[in-house]
């Protein structure tokens, strides 16, 4: 089976004047007056697009931020661009910190009404199980006032205890949105954009490291690769932002990455980069590049 992951896409659409409130009127000074909003392109949003589906992957795993700010607009456009990626085989997909950026959107589940033909249903973690391959999808994320941490309430996590613990196919994807560790294997932050109780996450982990095959995350926008310290270790992977605007000169250009899972156990790692006219597999191999 191969499983590609996309991360951090962030569809862009200037927000009305009624939406800039809270939250929202930093992130729209932060995006249109420091400039943050050329970070993310279409035309980059677009070649991810058409580089998946050139992969026919059999499942799309999604890690969230699909949007910038949560607004309706940038539903609907994400839709509209992503739609096509997501409907052409099995698709994951969980929220990140910006698909929850205000509490309304956390409240009306915008993300749900859009995507919830692959968010699923009902209380986290969800389940979501395509052939031998089981994904656990745990949702950290919150609508925090100006700060962008997330947290996994008590309750949460005994069901995930619980999915864990039941689950019987021979491997099994953890989606986070938020990473667990940094790219050193250090415990990731800071703390105003890290996960808040990630010790407990971890520890309810660690104690089903032996089901887990690999841990999938975003929220950093320059991927790296690291793993869980837990008996035996868990492979943690963030592909890195799939709609990054192509600026090799500052380091920064999007990817992807695609998963091959046979017999139990993961035998390939592909990561692809935007070369400037689309993806690429990434010269010297995955994260070659170092972001």
């Amino acid at each position: 089976m191969r499983v590609a992951h996309v991360t951090d896409i962030h569809v862009l659409v200037a927000p009305s004047f009624g939406e800039c409130f809270n939250k929202r009127a930093l992130g729209a000074a932060n995006l249109f007056l420091a400039g943050r909003k050329s970070h993310f392109t279409r035309e980059v949003q677009e070649a991810l697009v058409t580089a998946v589906l050139a992969q026919e992957p059999d499942v799309l795993a999604c890690t969230g931020d699909l949007t910038a700010m949560a607004t309706d607009a940038e539903f609907e456009e994400a839709h509209g661009l992503l739609e096509p990626m997501f409907a052409a085989q099995p698709s994951v997909l969980i929220p990140g910190n910006h698909d929850t950026y205000v509490r309304q959107a956390e409240l009306e589940r915008s993300i749900e009404k859009w995507f919830g033909s692959w968010t699923g249903e009902g209380d986290w973690p969800r389940l979501h199980v395509h052939g031998d391959v089981a994904f656990v999808c745990v949702d950290v994320c919150r609508s925090a006032w100006i700060l962008s941490s997330g947290s996994a309430d008590t309750d949460q996590l005994t069901r995930l205890d619980r999915m864990l613990a039941e689950v019987t196919q021979p491997f099994v994807f953890v989606l986070l949105h938020y990473p667990l560790r940094g790219r050193d294997g250090e415990p990731y932050g800071p703390w105003t954009r890290n996960i808040e109780n990630a010790p407990e996450v971890e520890a309810v982990l660690a104690r089903h490291a032996g089901r887990i095959g690999a841990i999938l995350h975003g929220h950093e926008h320059h991927g790296f690769r690291t793993q869980m310290p837990a008996e035996p270790p868990v492979p943690i992977l963030n592909p890195g932002s799939g709609g990054y605007a192509d600026l090799p000169d500052k380091g920064r250009r999007a990817h992807f990455c695609v998963y091959t899972v046979e017999d139990g156990r993961m035998t390939d790692i592909e990561r692809f980069a935007y070369d400037g006219t689309g993806f690429s597999p990434e010269p010297g191999g995955p994260w070659a590049s170092g972001g």
